[in-house]
């Protein structure tokens, strides 16, 4: 039996798009009406990437030796971490097109140094980063999308 290879060439996931969600009040146009939100839809090589940049495995040493330590089956015992919190941010920065988030001049500005703690310059309240966050994990295909009443609602509350 051939299998029809068109059936698996998909445009959308060749070619990456951006999602556009309803802005916050806090950042609004000459009109008065919130300034949309736009994200780029990152591959998931770019995230493993991003993710891969914030995760560490450090060796356990003896104290008194600095010689590593074995567990019971003779491997070398280390630690892994990973940051989640920076890891999310610097996804975040990447994404986010409207408002772009690591402009050298939003930076300037804001008069930071480090482009992934502008998420929090940008949306320094809980529940606007709680939004941004989400818009993102929809975008990124994490979470599934509210219809746009939900959406709505939860501004308003």
């Amino acid at each position: 039996m051939e299998t029809n290879l068109k059936a698996f060439m998909k445009p959308e996931l060749k070619e990456r798009k951006t999602m556009e969600f309803p802005g916050i009040d806090k950042y609004v146009d000459e009109k008065g009406k919130p300034i949309p939100f736009i994200i780029r839809r990152l591959t998931r090589k770019e995230l493993d990437e991003i993710r891969a940049l914030y995760k560490t495995t450090t060796v356990y040493r003896d104290k008194q030796s600095g010689n590593p330590v074995l567990t019971a089956d003779g491997q070398v015992a280390v630690m892994k971490e990973y940051d989640s919190d920076r890891a999310g941010r610097h996804i975040m920065v990447d994404a986010f097109v409207q408002p772009k988030l690591d402009d050298k001049e939003l930076m300037k500005y804001y008069g930071v140094l480090d482009r992934v703690d502008m998420p929090f310059v940008i949306f320094p309240d809980r529940k606007d980063f709680q939004y941004a966050d989400e818009c993102l994990s929809i975008a990124l295909g994490l979470k599934e999308q509210k219809n746009e009443r939900e959406m709505v609602e939860d501004l308003k509350n």
